[in-house]
């Protein structure tokens, strides 16, 4: 708990929003799917109505949720997979996109067994027993050439953050974004290979 403080406030001293961005690629995600605000779905704010409203703890799982539905929508993806055991990220995803394909895996041998090619893959390392690094190197062939990998919970622990680190250093890796609560990794190819600490 001490170590996900200090990270944070490290994080907050250090992260920056659209203004300090010079990608194109990330400014147009961050103006144009993250930082944009429109009209919850009736779905999702369905959703979103059956869980806690008096808790803070509540309330920051809302703010990702809808941040996850966005991140699907924008990317238009069709194939995702959720590595770990968040049902709830799952209906998310569901949500977002209704006529996409959202497979849940516990493990890695799961993961071989789906005969599939994800466009985003949603990695929760606070509820998976591997290494989220060896993950990511063993999801790569499951996935397309554009695809969006999110992990959660990158700075629950130093493992995670060392594995984190390992994950952007990856020459797979064109663009991460640290997020505190999440890093996202694309693997645009003939992007140039950049890094963001952004507030989502």
């Amino acid at each position: 708990m001490l170590y996900t403080l200090k990270s944070y406030i490290k994080f907050i001293l250090t992260s920056t929003n659209e203004h300090g961005v010079h990608s194109p690629f990330v400014f147009a995600l961050l103006t144009k799917c993250i930082y944009k605000k429109r009209p919850i779905d009736k779905k999702l704010n369905a959703h979103l109505t059956q869980q806690p409203k008096n808790t803070s703890l509540g309330l920051i799982s809302k703010k990702k949720q809808i941040t996850l539905y966005k991140i699907a929508s924008y990317f238009k993806s069709n194939e995702i997979l959720v590595v770990g055991k968040s049902k709830k990220v799952a209906t998310i995803f569901s949500l977002a996109r209704p006529t996409s394909c959202v497979c849940i895996a516990e493990d890695f041998f799961e993961i071989q067994a789906l005969e599939k090619q994800f466009d985003l893959v949603y990695i929760d390392t606070t509820n998976t027993a591997l290494n989220p690094a060896a993950l990511f190197e063993k999801t790569l062939y499951k996935t397309h050439k554009n695809c969006v990998f999110i992990f959660e919970g990158i700075y629950a622990n130093t493992k995670n953050t060392k594995a984190w680190q390992d994950i952007i250093a990856s020459q797979e890796v064109t663009v991460s974004i640290d997020g505190f609560y999440w890093g996202l990794v694309f693997l645009k190819k003939g992007q140039e290979k950049q890094h963001f600490t952004l507030r989502l």
